[in-house]
């Protein structure tokens, strides 16, 4: 009786044995194995602690593209949007994103130009300093000046061949502004040329000698100490040869896919460079890179000289500088001027999305004269003096406005199709 009861103890205690083996056993064959573990553990490699793997698997999950939620987090909230995954290490981030936009990463790299607030400073003072000399040279046509301010500052005063010259430049530093680039063109006021004046009185004696006719409006461009000359980069190397009558004949695509093995510097000079391209043909300005297009039936390594009216600052960053042949003078001449500005907008397909999206906006509101209107009478207080737009130059300014914004969108189409 008693071994009996042992021997049924012991059958009980054997059931709890192999009851417990085959809990462990169900247990520890829960889901396969990933791949490769079972390789790493025999030969004594740790490929990760679990708690590591299931985190990495987590955001891996997380990153993927409509992935659907699988439910509430333990909070009983949604959980956090899914963390962008990082860039590996070692390869460096592709030039531009959506292909054709910029990549922030390159634009950040653009060196600063002249911010809203110097810009606006400097205004102030210019509006307020009285000019204490003139000086022949360097600032363009030989009735230029380089005048020196009571603040100290130096200005170049561009006294046009006629007001459309100095309107043209007024407005295009404005429109500037409105499309979101005006830091690559030097603070620019008008100014109301009078020998009696106060502002003019200490050069009243230069005047005389001047071809300036008193009254005249002039502007004032800021100074910019120790600029170098800009060649246009390859893409915009024209064929040697183009014939003036049929403008250039081959135009090197600026696209994603042109810009392999180009270095960062490059890379950076091309960001300004789209700028410059929609900037000019939207004012129509022929005197830049047009103008060295246009010199080509009689120079054909002139796209390897210095380009008109661009130029670079200490720290790289490209100045746009003496715009006078734009709007109102360009406007006038699209006959003669836009064969060549229309192939080089064409040959643009890689934008700072900024731009683009000012672009974008200006052609959904359809009122671009009207803001540039706004914008130029609120900060230049002569803006009454030389006029605006006329009806047609207005149209013609939203046209321009409305073919670039068509550009963007046929080249984001091009290269969805990649």
């Amino acid at each position: 009786m008693r071994r009996a009861g042992l021997a049924g103890l012991g059958f009980v205690a054997g059931l709890w044995l192999l009851a417990v083996v085959a809990l462990a056993g169900l247990w520890s064959g829960r889901g396969a194995p990933e791949p490769g573990v079972e390789e790493a553990a025999s030969s004594g490699r740790l490929l990760r602690p679990p708690s590591q793997a299931a985190q990495k698997t987590f955001r891996a999950l997380l990153t993927l593209p409509g992935q659907p939620s699988e439910g509430l987090g333990e909070s009983g909230q949604e959980p956090p949007p899914p963390v962008p995954a990082d860039p590996p290490r070692g390869v460096a981030e592709p030039p531009v994103r959506g292909g054709i936009f910029w990549s922030r990463a390159l634009e950040a790299q653009v060196p600063p130009g002249f911010s809203a607030e110097e810009a606006a400073s400097w205004l102030r003072a210019a509006r307020e300093a009285r000019v204490v000399s003139l000086e022949r040279g360097g600032c363009g046509r030989s009735s230029n000046r380089l005048a020196r301010l009571s603040d100290g500052s130096r200005a170049c005063v561009r006294y046009g061949i006629n007001a459309e010259q100095i309107q043209g430049e007024a407005l295009s530093y404005h429109l500037a502004g409105l499309l979101g680039i005006q830091e690559r063109l030097p603070p620019l006021a008008l100014a109301r040329v009078e020998a009696r004046g106060g502002q003019w009185a200490p050069v009243r004696d230069e005047l005389r000698g001047s071809p300036w006719a008193d009254g005249a409006v002039v502007s004032l461009a800021r100074w910019v100490d120790n600029l170098t000359d800009v060649v246009a980069p390859a893409p915009w190397r024209a064929e040697a040869g183009a014939a003036a009558t049929s403008g250039p004949r081959r135009l090197q695509p600026l696209s994603a896919g042109e810009l392999r093995g180009l270095s960062q510097a490059q890379l950076v000079e091309l960001v300004q460079w789209s700028d410059l391209i929609v900037f000019d043909y939207v004012t129509a300005n022929f005197d830049r890179l047009v103008s060295n297009l246009f010199s080509l039936q009689w120079d054909p390594r002139v796209m390897q000289r210095a380009t008109s009216n661009l130029h670079r600052a200490p720290n790289g960053g490209l100045v746009f500088l003496d715009n006078e042949a734009g709007l109102v003078h360009g406007y006038r001449l699209l006959a003669m001027w836009d064969k060549y500005n229309e192939p080089l907008l064409r040959s643009v397909c890689v934008f700072r999305e900024a731009t683009a999206q000012r672009v974008r906006e200006l052609h959904r509101t359809r009122n671009a004269a009207a803001q540039l209107l706004h914008l130029y009478r609120t900060r230049e207080p002569l803006a009454g003096v030389l006029g605006f737009l006329s009806e047609q130059q207005a149209q013609l300014l939203q046209d321009r406005v409305d073919f670039v914004h068509k550009h963007i969108l046929h080249c984001k189409a091009k290269a969805a199709s990649l």
